[in-house]
């Protein structure tokens, strides 16, 4: 899995999870895009399948066979750009002080 440039994001303004991963990509100097509204809708806009459980805020990564593919979950997201971008890290090397 690798996110693409810029990073796309679809997500709704007053979700606190789409707020926390602007502001980690915002704070990482990552370039991205948020597309603001209905999930289904800018899924099939885009040619994307909707993922099985449908959640905000929803990432588009490209995956290996080079089909995109939505991913939900912020924890594995930001664990992903961890590996993809070494610069201005948010997860301690520390396992005892990392989430």
């Amino acid at each position: 899995m690798k996110f693409r440039e810029p990073f796309t994001l679809i997500g709704n303004t007053p979700s606190p999870y789409t707020r926390k991963l602007v502001a980690l990509l915002r704070y990482r100097r990552i370039s991205y895009k948020v597309i603001w509204g209905d999930l289904d809708k800018n899924l099939g806009l885009l040619g994307v399948e909707p993922p099985k459980v449908k959640l905000l805020p929803t990432c588009i990564v490209d995956r290996e066979d080079g089909n995109l593919t939505p991913i939900c979950d912020t924890t594995p997201i930001i664990r992903q750009l961890e590996k993809q971008y070494k610069t201005r890290k948010v997860i301690p090397n520390n396992s005892v002080v990392a989430f």
